[in-house]
């Protein structure tokens, strides 16, 4: 027996041990196209927009304290994805912080590219040290920052609030010249996904009326704080959740994926890793998506089952990245010939936590002057452990070759494990 968030009392019949979970309502709305609009290309309305009256809603249940019911297949999987994440987190302490820093970094690029944000690993290492870079690189930094502050809140156990949510919105579109003016704030106006530039017509997803969202989003966090239910679950269902809610104006897709994350550390699954699973979720964005809508017609076992194996896919990979990772140190060490205690030495050990560089960060690192500090830069560029990739006298900046390889190959290892997807065929 279930409830709807009505009060109303619907019995679903379902084989045993099968997930039952409720769907959303449908609702008719009445729709205004404003003819004097101007697309992206620069035109108007069409005809089809502009005699558009009505257009139906997705508004999803509250489900804050619904029972959460599993097949066992997915139950099994949920399991063997927490294990996995428990023992990628519980790795070697000397590189966990390293670790915990590049998977973060990895996250944020993939979950940026499923909105089609592209940026290179060099434009985003401007971007990082706050120098000249593209909007695509502004813009996936700042993912990496909203991410950290959904995770980051959530460490020791600490609830997921709502003013949280808004805060890693704030973070993520501060800077952003379209939308900087609603981060941080819930949508006032009616969105969608796909269709027409002008309405909803065609919309593969049509999101509850703005004035439903705070209630929706109240009881969102409710649920996320919940404890009797396994933290991959809840995970993969406060995601379905939030998009099926799509609260913002923009940035739903980046933020909703970081409360992924957020759920698995506020319960404690990881203490200081990223899973990488947006990068599963890229490779293959149509099943993705697919699973979304499972969702949102009421199918919660089929978005778990998805994101525990995306967890598993993405923990395994990361496992290999947290071995080569480990390597570096060494072959480093073998490659440059300067002495010991001296401040090459000394950026030298700090490389795996800091492989973006400008000279105020070097600075920071070693504790030595600027000069002696341009001294040890050059001793680790000439043993071609870093490089400068600006290619001018000031504001220079050195990347860590490995390590920035290493984030391409991550992605690699996890796309060929994920099905390719016809849409980037």
């Amino acid at each position: 027996m279930l409830v709807s968030d009505e009060g109303v009392d619907v019995t679903v019949q379902r084989d045993a041990g099968e997930s039952t979970w409720p769907g959303a309502r449908h609702e008719q709305r009445a729709w205004t196209t404003n003819p004097d609009l101007h697309g992206p290309s620069g035109r108007r309305p069409g005809h089809a927009d502009r005699v558009l009256t009505e257009i139906t809603v997705e508004v999803p249940p509250h489900i804050a304290d619904h029972a959460v019911r599993l097949s066992a297949d997915t139950r099994a999987v949920c399991e063997e994805a927490a294990q996995q994440i428990i023992a990628l987190d519980a790795g070697p302490g000397r590189y966990l912080s390293s670790l915990a820093e590049f998977l973060t970094r990895s996250e944020s690029v993939a979950s940026s590219r499923i909105e089609r944000v592209y940026a290179d690993m060099d434009d985003l290492a401007r971007a990082s040290v706050g120098d000249d870079a593209s909007d695509a690189a502004v813009r996936t930094i700042a993912a990496t920052r909203a991410l950290r502050e959904l995770t980051d809140g959530s460490d020791g156990g600490a609830p997921l609030t709502e003013a949280a949510i808004l805060e890693a919105h704030s973070v993520l579109l501060a800077g952003d010249l379209l939308e900087g003016r609603s981060a941080g704030s819930y949508r006032t106006q009616q969105n969608w996904i796909g269709g027409s530039d002008f309405s909803p017509r065609d919309a593969v997803h049509v999101p509850p009326p703005p004035g439903l969202v705070g209630a929706l989003m109240g009881d969102l966090v409710r649920l996320a704080n919940r404890e009797d239910v396994p933290a991959v679950a809840l995970a993969a269902i406060v995601h379905g959740q939030f998009e099926a809610i799509h609260p913002f104006n923009d940035g739903n897709g980046r933020i909703g994926r970081g409360l992924i994350s957020a759920v698995l550390r506020r319960r404690g699954t990881t203490r200081r890793v990223v899973i990488p699973v947006a990068a599963v979720m890229l490779a293959d964005v149509d099943t993705y998506f697919g699973r979304l809508a499972d969702y949102r017609a009421g199918d919660a076992d089929a978005l778990v089952d998805y994101v525990a194996r995306s967890a598993i896919t993405a923990a395994e990979a990361a496992e290999e990245s947290a071995t080569r990772l480990a390597e570096l140190s060494a072959r480093w060490d073998a490659q440059v010939s300067a002495r010991r205690g001296s401040a090459a030495r000394t950026l030298l050990a700090g490389l795996l936590d800091q492989p973006i560089l400008d000279i105020a960060a070097i600075e920071a690192v070693t504790g030595v002057s600027r000069p002696r500090a341009y001294d040890a830069i050059a001793a680790l560029t000439d043993a071609d452990v870093v490089h400068e990739i600006t290619g001018h006298g000031r504001n220079r900046i050195w990347v860590v070759s490995d390590v920035m390889d290493e984030l391409s190959a991550l992605e690699g290892r996890i796309g060929s494990r994920a099905r390719p997807s016809s849409r980037w065929r």
